[in-house]
């Protein structure tokens, strides 16, 4: 009951920012020699806003709705969101293990080498995606892989391990470094003391531990998705639902159809958060499972 109220406590106060960050700019305005603040103004959109969204079920705010593909594209967006999400879980974690295990002057080499790709933007990867794809096309004639999403077109290859590049990363290096601060515990040495083997005490003891430090991370890992799928839909031209979004913004949709969108966009959130914590408290017990 309580984590019910948490969650409906957090969507009212998205809501709330939702009214106040879409009509921050009517706040402030120019005048001849200063800045202007208007809080009657801002305050009348707010309270316009707010009712447009207490009145949901009138049919005049659902019009826009028919002048976008919504389902389509969500399907698409949240496939291509999915799938970089288990790449980054299931790569992070088995590239953590190899490090962790490796000799000590191994694992220094590829902590560099994970620092420095952690580094690289997106944006060089999504153009050195497309500087092999077309020249190797150019060379030899062999076209595997799809990049652009012109004509109705779904690529999903590209999209995906562009998407997964920079969080897979950004979790390894998270892994590493509270397995890392983990090793120094005293129940790692005594397993050690009692003749546990490096790999089960990684596996079986550390890696249990640091589970709900982790999910506190695939918070940060979402958001990053989710800023990386909107880049590589602008930039291949796909059809996804950030395109949709734009044509809200861009055609006048008004805020109940913007809010709905954005609600849809981010409730990976929510549902990632949500399983989480349910898998940290089965794992771990309540009390340590809300560190």
């Amino acid at each position: 009951m309580k984590r019910l109220f948490r969650i409906v406590i957090r969507i009212m106060l998205i809501l709330v920012s939702f009214l106040v960050v879409f009509n921050l700019p009517s706040l402030l305005g120019i005048g001849e020699d200063r800045v202007q603040i208007h809080i009657h103004t801002f305050w009348s959109y707010v309270q316009y806003d707010f009712y447009s969204l207490i009145r949901i079920h009138d049919p005049r705010y659902w019009e826009f709705l028919h002048t976008v593909d919504i389902m389509k594209s969500y399907r698409y967006t949240m496939t291509i969101l999915m799938l970089s999400f288990i790449i980054v879980i299931i790569s992070a974690v088995c590239m953590a293990i190899v490090v962790m295990l490796s000799p000590p002057k191994m694992r220094n080499v590829l902590k560099n080498i994970i620092n420095f790709f952690e580094g690289v933007p997106d944006l060089l990867i999504i153009f050195l995606f497309m500087f092999f794809v077309i020249t190797l096309y150019k060379t030899t004639g062999l076209k595997f892989l799809q990049l652009y999403g012109v004509f109705g077109n779904k690529p999903y290859f590209v999209p995906t391990m562009t998407v997964s590049f920079l969080p897979l990363f950004l979790m390894l290096q998270f892994l590493i470094k509270i397995i890392t601060d983990e090793q120094n515990e005293p129940y790692v040495e005594y397993a050690k003391a009692k003749g546990i083997g490096q790999v089960r005490v990684l596996l079986v003891h550390i890696m249990r531990n640091i589970f709900p430090l982790a999910i506190v991370q695939l918070r940060t890992i979402v958001w990053v998705l989710l800023s990386n799928i909107y880049l590589v839909e602008m930039i291949l031209n796909i059809n996804g639902f950030n395109q949709q979004l734009l044509k809200v913004v861009s055609l006048g949709g008004n805020i109940t159809t913007l809010v709905i969108f954005l609600l849809m966009l981010t409730s990976p959130l929510l549902v990632i958060e949500t399983v989480g914590w349910y898998l940290s408290t089965k794992m771990k017990g309540k009390e340590e499972a809300n560190l």
